[in-house]
């Protein structure tokens, strides 16, 4: 199924429309995007490339950051044509085939909710050509959707032309296939501890069923690939730390009074957040859930995305 068949504009106006109301809202969006993640190139002279850039709003947030090596390509008409309106330079372009004639290297290359909208059969040379895009410094940065996620199925099914959804463990596999060697994957943002709550009965399965301790489950996942170890080695360096950890609550017996009201008044202690710098500790987390059954508090201590420590008080 070739999606340039279809007038994307008609599922895409769902959400997106050419007033300044939502211009405004596309704009704070990915600048909080970019924010969270801190996927901006090191130099404002960077060239930039976006995949799939739609009606060019991801392009005017850095245009307004001060970027202007800029190049946006989409199969959509409509969306190009409204990305024209801003002088962006945006291309009428499949995206394989723009890539198999391009010459050009780049620093940056986004694909935002793109992947999952290439047959299966397509994604790995449509990768492979990403790679072979990017200059010897670059990174490439992926939005799709996970497939882990509670409500995984409404991203999946809520466009007719999405083909797949992805876990963690199958994002790495596809980017090393292409090359890529050093990767990166994150939630899609820090979750509220509201959110947090309703989404422990999903994170307690992957424990209990799996052994998974440390799963994603925001509706998107972010995959950020480099060329090299000491481009992932800077990143890892300066990203800001999502930390959505699905903490159990242990269990307290009702005769447990006097412990509890302890914690309780440890928490109103806490009520600010706290930092503390430690030698080699990137971020000191402490929380208090007072909307479990039982008191409980989870204290990290981060030393980078992939090791960190647990200290849980409260229980037996």
């Amino acid at each position: 199924m070739k999606n340039n068949n279809f007038d994307y504009s008609r599922h895409y106006g769902n959400w997106h429309s050419d007033t300044p109301e939502s211009k405004r809202r596309d704009i704070e969006t990915a600048k909080s995007l970019f924010d969270a993640h801190a996927i901006y190139p090191a130099q404002k002279e960077a060239r930039i490339l976006e995949i799939g850039c739609g009606m060019g709003r991801f392009m005017l947030m850095l245009r307004d950051a001060g970027y202007a090596n800029l190049t946006g390509i989409d199969i959509d008409k409509s969306q190009i044509e409204i990305a024209q309106k801003e002088n962006l330079n945006v291309v009428l372009a499949d995206a394989a085939e723009f890539l198999a004639n391009n010459t050009e290297k780049y620093d940056a290359i986004y694909a935002f909710d793109l992947l999952e909208h290439i047959e299966k059969e397509r994604q790995l040379p449509f990768l492979k050509a990403i790679f072979a895009a990017a200059s010897d410094d670059g990174f490439a940065v992926f939005a799709v959707p996970n497939a882990l996620a509670p409500l995984a199925a409404f991203y999946r099914y809520i466009d007719f032309t999405h083909t797949v959804s992805y876990t963690p463990i199958t994002m790495r596999f596809l980017l090393n296939n292409a090359g890529f060697h050093h990767i990166v994957v994150r939630a899609q943002h820090q979750e509220t501890e509201e959110v947090q709550k309703l989404k422990l009965p999903w994170m307690r399965l992957y424990r209990t069923e799996f052994g998974l301790n440390d799963v994603i489950l925001t509706p998107n996942i972010i995959a950020v690939a480099f060329k090299n170890d000491a481009q992932l080695a800077n990143y890892l360096a300066i990203t800001p730390i999502i930390s959505n950890d699905y903490a159990e609550s242990p269990v307290i017996k009702n005769d447990c009074a006097e412990r509890r009201s302890s914690l309780q008044t440890l928490a109103l202690c806490l009520k600010s957040p706290i930092k503390i710098k430690m030698r080699g500790i990137k971020r000191l987390q402490i929380k208090f859930f007072p909307y479990l059954k039982n008191c409980y508090f989870n204290m990290i201590l981060r030393f980078s995305d992939e090791c960190f420590y647990r200290i849980s008080i409260g229980g037996e």
